[in-house]
């Protein structure tokens, strides 16, 4: 089962952003996920094919874009509630790019074997990759954070959420995820972090 969700849906919310520079930042390397350092010799797959993983949630061809565009909606969602709630001040360009981009070194980690999915072989986190490529390419530090840290004290990354925005991209992300686990009927990767935290104490 492929995604319905196409790269315009991404594209329409990055054209959310307010400033300019950050948003043709974003549109680009949404559009063109190469990378920066000549040494990283992985081929890039098409951002919109991509699965979200092997094996997990959103785990079909197109699955991290439907990912992608689903929580960045949600983190917009809960940024109005708790701009309401609490009158909180939510970066929302920090917030949207940090959402759209928080999975893009992906298509370094996936490639296609046939009709299957498997991994490259890249012993790299795809969150300080995509990190890491955010840096090169002069994102604001904040954006940078959100990306770094939105594998949150899991242990998938290697930051805490240390703002509003990076944490709501967190939340966001985590809910996203197991919310399609538990409508597909597949693993969630969340729970399994939490077992083994728990089976390490």
């Amino acid at each position: 089962m492929e995604s319905k969700v196409t790269m315009k849906d991404a594209i329409d919310l990055a054209n959310q952003i307010k400033d300019k520079s950050l948003r043709e930042k974003t549109i680009k390397i949404l559009k063109d996920p190469s990378s920066s350092n000549s040494e990283i010799v992985y081929p890039a797959e098409k951002f919109d094919k991509i699965p979200a993983w092997v094996g997990t949630h959103h785990s079909r061809t197109g699955g991290e874009l439907e990912h992608t565009v689903s929580m960045t909606k949600i983190a917009l969602s809960l940024a109005e509630h708790f701009e309401k709630t609490y009158g909180a001040n939510v970066n929302k360009d920090f917030l949207i790019s940090g959402a759209l981009l928080h999975d893009i070194a992906k298509v370094f980690l996936l490639k296609r074997n046939g009709n299957e999915w498997e991994l490259t072989g890249s012993t790299l986190d795809h969150a300080a990759f995509s990190a890491a490529e955010l840096y090169a390419r002069e994102f604001p530090e904040e954006v940078v954070h959100i990306v770094a840290a939105h594998g949150g004290d899991q242990g998938a990354s290697a930051a805490n959420p240390r703002t509003l925005e990076a944490t709501i991209v967190f939340y966001s992300d985590v809910i996203d995820a197991a919310a399609d686990s538990a409508i597909n009927g597949v693993p969630n990767p969340i729970q399994f972090i939490f077992k083994q935290s728990e089976e390490e104490k």
